[in-house]
């Protein structure tokens, strides 16, 4: 039985109107005439054909009248043209699923990497971040990072880095390690630089931290993995970490500690003292955005009861607490002691 996509390349015209779409694939499929949503089935059919190249709907125009709503119109691209490409296509034999691809933007990044490994046969690839190989592959730097989404593979895990000979690049970790000497000591992560700026200037007197690091933010959840070399170079015992307490600067910390649990690295432990001292006495301010679902239920892994309390109950009175309510004038006060590795 002739394929929906054979029922419309027989009609002979590059643009298909609504009617034609539907009788065409009811001649595909004539059970589909009994079927309770006969429409989401041409939809779904028809999203198949865009996934495929096959097809191109539009943007806008579409028939609104009934759920779920269908495009007016649909282009059908010239599929004899794709199968003499495919065919001429010699591919790699890693890359041999990529025979079978149909998805044309797919198609052409692999046809990228299969020509860049091979001009590359002929010589040993030095290992390089990704950027710079992706830059080699696609003439685009961030192609490579955009197709992993964050993995250490692409195309659903068929193609690896290490394939193509280059690594993943962490954000840099600033940090600063005091004059006096503080081995075996730990190492604290402040979220913002301003409280970065005011931790290591007191810790170059104190010594109290092996290192000060500056987080970044969110950017930290790609930083931390600078962490583990820090640790070595430095000899720290393990790692605190400070920031907002606000839901955003908690998801950080859990979302950090998520990584490194499953990669079996060590966690990054909240300094409890300076959130209990956060929590009594830091300047409240609006909460800019709610917490996510489920974010709440995730603070007692990471958090003591009593902090993972704290935390719930000042953000149900739409409140945050910036980490700058510690300060220089703390950390030089009656309060210093709250900052110490032993209070945490």
């Amino acid at each position: 039985m002739p394929t929906f996509a054979d029922e419309l390349r027989s009609l002979g015209k590059r643009r298909i109107g609504l009617t034609e779409l539907r009788d065409a694939y009811l001649r595909a499929h004539p059970e589909a005439l009994r079927a309770p949503e006969p429409r989401r089935l041409l939809l779904d059919a028809l999203l198949a054909l865009e996934r495929e190249g096959l097809a191109v709907l539009p943007k806008r125009n579409w028939d609104t009248s009934a759920i779920p709503a269908l495009p007016r119109t649909a282009s059908l691209r010239s599929v004899r043209g794709s199968h003499k490409a495919r065919a001429a296509q010699a591919w790699l034999p890693m890359l041999g699923f990529a025979a079978e691809e149909r998805h044309p933007a797919r198609r052409r990044h692999l046809q990228a990497i299969n020509a860049f490994l091979v001009s590359a046969r002929d010589r040993a690839l030095l290992p390089v971040p990704t950027r710079e190989r992706s830059l080699q592959i696609f003439g685009d730097e961030k192609q490579l990072d955009e197709l992993r989404k964050g993995k250490t593979s692409l195309f659903e895990g068929r193609v690896s880095l290490d394939d193509l000979r280059c690594y993943p690049v962490a954000p840099p970790l600033p940090w600063e390690t005091p004059g006096g000497a503080a081995a075996g000591r730990p190492i604290l992560v402040l979220e913002n630089y301003h409280s970065y700026e005011s931790f290591r200037r007191w810790n170059r007197d104190e010594a109290l931290y092996v290192a000060v690091a500056y987080g970044g933010g969110n950017a930290f959840r790609q930083g931390a993995g600078n962490l583990d070399d820090l640790m070595a170079r430095t000899g720290a015992a393990h790692i605190l970490y400070v920031g907002d307490l606000d839901p955003a600067g908690s998801d950080i910390l859990l979302g950090v500690n998520e990584r490194r649990r499953k990669d079996g690295q060590a966690l990054v432990k909240p300094h409890c003292g300076l959130y209990l001292w956060l929590l009594a006495n830091g300047h409240r301010r609006p909460l800019d955005k709610p917490p996510r679902n489920g974010l709440e239920a995730r603070l007692g892994d990471m958090f003591p009861d009593n902090i993972a309390r704290g935390l719930t109950d000042l953000w149900a009175t739409g409140q945050r607490i910036p980490q700058e309510s510690f300060g220089l004038e703390q950390l030089h006060g009656m309060d210093g002691t709250i900052a110490a590795p032993s209070a945490a």
